[in-house]
């Protein structure tokens, strides 16, 4: 019998070191089974959130080779001019420049023509092809009785440029892996924060093509500043009409103006000066009177006492 119930209790340990060992078992596994969802969604996140640091730390590192990359493309310069010239007739001389540019498949961005004392000057501004500026330079020198000014620079934007292709080729990698984790997103949480983390490359995107596309128009198209102003020698002798009526009209216009200035000024006096003044003067006459008529009893007295 004893050995019957020694046998019973081994059993029942065993027993119960398996359903122990099952349990065990059972929590470990929702252990980890329990935060593997929360893992996926802040994977996501975290792979979105490496790409924009790693597309930051990575773009800036384009420059140090952007030098030496710029130097073996076409270079993009964009060119500007400035002229100060005399000419004959200003308002010839703006209709042959505008002439001038129509044929240089250019256009003039402001024109301006105004009367400067008894002549007329003209400011100008002109955008031209690049390639043309000499050429339409020229032009306008021929035109002009003489150059009082000239300027001609330009800016070389080809490293900017390159750094800009640099930085767009990574921010394009960038959006692509991004799109890629938004398809892949199993949750919404993590398609969310995916999609704020595409946005702001898309808007970066933009504003680098943005950028790049005013180099290239701006390198594209060339800007003249013109100021023009008549040649005084050239200008013909104006004598002014005399017009003796017109004059003798002004006189009277004048005198009538005196006149009734005048006739202004003495109703302000009657009506509103002189009454003021007797308004402040009466109380001093009256008080200088008493005084004078005080002072006179005094020396009338003193010289009674006298006597």
């Amino acid at each position: 019998m004893k050995g019957k119930m020694k046998m019973k209790q081994k059993i029942r340990y065993s027993v119960i070191c398996a359903l122990l060992v099952l349990a065990v078992a059972l929590l470990a596994s929702s252990c980890r089974t329990a935060p593997t969802e929360s893992f996926q969604r802040e994977e996501a996140v975290e792979m979105a959130v490496e790409m924009e640091d790693s597309t930051a730390f990575s773009a800036p590192s384009e420059p140090v080779a952007g030098a030496a990359r710029a130097a073996s493309v076409e270079r993009l310069i964009i060119r500007n001019a400035s002229l100060e010239i005399t000419v004959p007739d200003t308002e010839a001389a703006v209709e042959t420049i505008n002439r001038i540019v129509d044929e240089a498949e250019g256009y003039v961005v402001e024109s301006n023509v105004y009367k400067y004392q008894e002549n007329k000057r003209a400011s100008v501004t002109l955008r031209i092809p690049a390639q043309k500026l000499d050429d339409i330079l020229g032009q306008i020198r021929d035109i002009a009785t003489e150059v009082q000014r000239e300027n001609v620079s330009g800016q070389d934007v080809t490293e900017e440029y390159v750094d800009l292709q640099s930085r767009l080729r990574y921010l394009e990698a960038t959006e692509a892996r991004l799109l890629e984790f938004l398809e892949e997103a199993e949750d919404t949480e993590a398609a969310l924060a995916v999609y704020d983390k595409l946005q702001g490359i898309q808007a970066d995107i933009e504003h680098v093509k943005g950028r790049m596309q005013y180099l290239e128009q701006s390198a594209a198209m060339a800007t003249v500043n013109l100021t023009i102003a008549p040649d005084e020698l050239d200008q013909p002798i104006q004598v002014k009409s005399w017009r003796p009526l017109a004059t003798a009209r002004q006189a009277i216009e004048r005198l009538i103006h005196v006149l009734q200035f005048l006739v202004d000024a003495a109703i302000v006096i009657i009506l509103l000066i002189l009454p003021v003044l007797l308004t402040i003067a009466a109380p001093i006459v009256g008080v200088a009177y008493v005084l004078r008529a005080l002072l006179r009893i005094f020396w009338r007295r003193r010289a009674r006492k006298k006597e």
